[in-house]
């Protein structure tokens, strides 16, 4: 089984809890990797249509992690464009997990899961699990130990 973690993340805090979950997955001896979702412009007001420097490719794996942070309580509208420029996912388990600043359940972490469900269902997938973490959250370290716990625990 390969695992593609396919992950956007600007200031790399994203990146690090796809990293460790990566980690996780690979000592339990699964073929697991991180694939960068690289935008020309990361800004977080740019617009559609976003050119891509590096625009992974899904087809490889049997499990696919989206992982994104929260911009302006939604989803980053960099993993929004990358998922609706996908083909499809018909046949992949999908699993998501989004990043925020905010640890108010009202912040945009359960807004951004729904809208990457929703773009995976148009594709022919299903999102299996999601997971927010909390940057600025007391229990941070908690989620993210949570996010691999389950996802280890799944695939």
């Amino acid at each position: 089984m390969k695992i593609g973690i396919i992950v956007f993340s600007k200031t790399n805090n994203t990146f690090s809890v796809a990293d460790k979950l990566r980690s996780a997955l690979v000592k339990k001896g699964l073929d697991a990797e991180i694939q960068r979702i690289v935008p020309e412009n990361d800004d977080p007001g740019v617009k559609p249509p976003i050119v891509f420097t590096s625009k992974p490719d899904v087809t490889p794996y049997d499990v696919v992690i989206f992982a994104s942070p929260v911009w302006a309580f939604s989803l980053a509208g960099v993993m929004k464009e990358y998922l609706e420029q996908l083909s499809s996912l018909e046949g992949k388990r999908v699993f998501s997990f989004v990043t925020k600043q905010l640890a108010s359940k009202f912040t945009g972490g359960t807004k951004a899961n729904r809208q990457i469900k929703s773009v995976v269902d148009l594709k022919g997938g299903r999102v299996e699990k999601s997971f927010i973490v909390s940057w600025k959250n007391k229990k941070r370290d908690e989620e993210i130990a949570n996010l691999i716990a389950e996802i280890c625990k799944a695939v």
